[in-house]
């Protein structure tokens, strides 16, 4: 059993959003202020907490009002908020608990959430409880079912050192509570305790001090009722004891310190520790949404592929949980979100969920940003593209995911040379909009895959990318030599098979980087001469320009850029370097000028 579908209207950025999720782990990526959070309160909201002590309710504000008023509102407007979960699992006796919850398809179950915030002038707004796919209003006639369901919330920005050495001891308190479920068992640990207290009582040191107070407290009292001190620890209970304790922290080997001693990071992993404890809880529910935000926050990237892996094996052991009778299912389902491109690529491709923000065209001004959700394993890729995807995607090539802007280009040569150039060329906001911009090696020329993930669209029209571009070489080096492929080409035919001509376009020249940047003004060679000698040591280099000035190229600028690239391409290895010739000629444009062809054949210095 686990959350297949989640509808949100009116909450927040979500206006109308529809995200489907995975029954083992789904990772919710986005930029910042895409609305991931939102989907992590729309849960907890939808669901009860596995320790039955909720911490967030409706509030007027979360209202998705889109430029109405606080005291009106427009027509097309919001004027309530709805959540609705759709259930599912693979074995249809999991819903029979829910019977008045069930769909018409009787594969899936259904609760609908709806608040209607205060009116104006009025202090309370109203919740309501609907149970299945139907059109009546009846409200939910069954909550015990309902709670079945519940979440576990982990979270962002936590501040482990201090949640662990907090007064009130909650962290430790569940975790020994955890382990004292009967009196019996209460009984006998504070019987411990009280003994090692009275222990501690009889100390010479501690009885010394009672003499002392004793001694002054006898003058005080001297012609009045005597008083006697004494001296010992408050009554124990497992709660006073539990607010003593703090948990210590250490390397293996070594003795535990207090956690101000430790890193953020292990101070972070020892806090998710004592919440995953609660997991354990999990057994005494159908189906727990443990809800993890950022769980990157102070972890390095083989920490962070550790968590994950943790976390879809929790998932995966829940499904295999035999169940007998009425028992509980004890399903767990993991939601995180994450700005880590570690994070997206520790799961596979199809467990991923962009959220972008968007600007509705038809809003009343001031508009407010609206959320987005596009699932990859609704983009229609086939299983060849998607295990191409799954091979490929790493952790720089999966910060295309994160934001509205990709440059996909074919190696690292080209992606250390575009900022380069657009350091030269660009200033102010078309600068900034830049740097926001994805730039992704995809080391080859099989740019198709990523295209498909970035373009195709969902069955809402909603694609991961908002623009998208491509360098590209033509790897055609002459009238004399048949072009064996129009990879360009092939890749403008597709962008156009996936709807998206107005969202993509690809850039490409004749031969390859080399030559056209020598093609585009002789007054580059100079500086393609020194870039090529520097990565090109001692007389090696010397050799390569001479004899790319040689007779057998007319000693001509203008057959230069053929020399070049065959120059460049008679071996793989010589390929190879030219990327390191490449990194030189960015250092390069940095402090000097740099020739480049317009469109239309102009040239201009950058």
């Amino acid at each position: 059993m686990y959350l297949q579908q989640l509808r949100i209207n009116g909450f927040r950025s979500l206006a109308d959003a529809v995200i489907d999720l995975q029954p083992g782990v789904t990772v919710l990526v986005g930029e910042n202020n895409a609305g991931k959070s939102n989907v992590m309160d729309a849960v907890r909201l939808l669901t009860a907490p596995l320790d039955g002590k909720r911490d967030l309710y409706f509030r007027a504000e979360d209202l998705h009002r889109d430029g109405c008023p606080e005291e009106a509102h427009h027509d097309g407007c919001s004027r309530d908020i709805r959540i609705s979960g759709r259930y599912t699992s693979a074995d249809e006796g999991d819903l029979a608990v829910y019977s008045q919850a069930l769909n018409a398809d009787l594969k899936s179950l259904g609760y609908h959430l709806t608040y209607t915030p205060p009116s104006f002038g009025s202090q309370r707004g109203e919740s309501t409880w609907r149970a299945g796919d139907t059109d009546t209003t009846d409200r939910d006639p069954e909550p015990a079912a309902r709670g079945r369901i519940r979440h576990l919330y982990l979270p962002p920005l936590r501040d482990a050192q201090r949640e662990l050495a907090s007064h009130t001891g909650s962290r430790i308190r569940y975790v020994v509570e955890s382990l004292l479920k009967e009196q019996s068992d209460r009984d006998e640990f504070v019987a411990q305790v009280r003994t090692g207290f009275s222990e501690v009582e009889k100390t010479p040191r501690l009885a010394a001090a009672v003499q002392a107070v004793q001694g002054q407290l006898d003058l005080l009292t001297a012609g009045a009722h005597a008083q006697k001190a004494g001296i010992g620890f408050a009554d124990a209970t497992v709660h006073s004891v539990t607010r003593a304790l703090r948990l210590r922290l250490d390397e293996a080997g070594l003795k535990p310190q207090d956690l101000a001693q430790s890193g953020l990071g292990y101070a972070n992993l020892l806090f998710m520790a004592t919440v995953f404890i609660q997991l354990q809880k999990a057994a005494e529910a159908d189906l727990t949404l443990l809800l993890v935000e950022e769980p990157e926050a102070h972890l390095h990237p083989q920490l962070q592929t550790i968590l994950m892996g943790y976390l879809e094996e929790e998932a995966a052991r829940s499904r295999e949980r035999r169940v007998e009778g009425e028992a509980w299912l004890g399903r767990i389902q993991i939601v995180v979100t994450t700005h880590s491109p570690h994070i997206a690529t520790a799961v596979a491709p199809e467990n991923l969920v962009v959220l972008q923000r968007h600007k509705h065209a038809g809003t009343v001004a001031p508009r407010e940003n609206r959320t987005r959700a596009i699932a990859v394993r609704n983009l229609g890729l086939d299983a060849k593209t998607l295990n191409k995807v799954r091979r490929y995607l790493n952790a720089t090539r999966s910060t295309m995911l994160f934001g509205p802007r990709v440059l996909l280009v074919e190696g690292i040569g080209e992606a250390i040379l575009a900022p380069a150039f657009a350091q030269r060329l660009f200033t102010g906001e078309r600068l900034q909009r830049f740097r926001g911009t994805a730039v992704i090696p995809i080391d080859g020329v099989d740019f198709k895959p990523y295209l498909h993930v970035l373009l195709a669209a969902d069955s809402n029209g909603n694609r991961i990318a908002q623009r998208v571009a491509v360098i590209t070489d033509g790897d055609f080096h002459g009238l004399d030599e048949k072009r064996k492929t129009d990879r360009p080409g092939d890749l403008r035919k597709q962008i156009s098979d996936l709807g998206a001509a107005d969202a993509a376009e690809v850039f490409s020249n004749e031969t390859t980087l080399e030559p056209e940047l020598l093609n585009a003004d002789e007054r580059n060679v100079p500086l393609l001469e020194e870039a090529w000698k520097n990565q090109r040591s001692g007389k090696k280099g010397d050799r390569d320009w001479r004899f790319l000035r040689s007779d057998s190229w007319e000693g001509e600028t203008e057959s230069l850029p053929k020399g070049w690239a065959e120059k460049i391409t008679e071996s793989r290895e010589r390929k190879l370097r030219s990327c390191s010739a490449r990194a030189k000629s960015a250092r390069a444009t940095s402090s000097r000028s740099f020739w480049r062809p317009r469109r239309r054949g102009a040239r201009t210095s950058s």
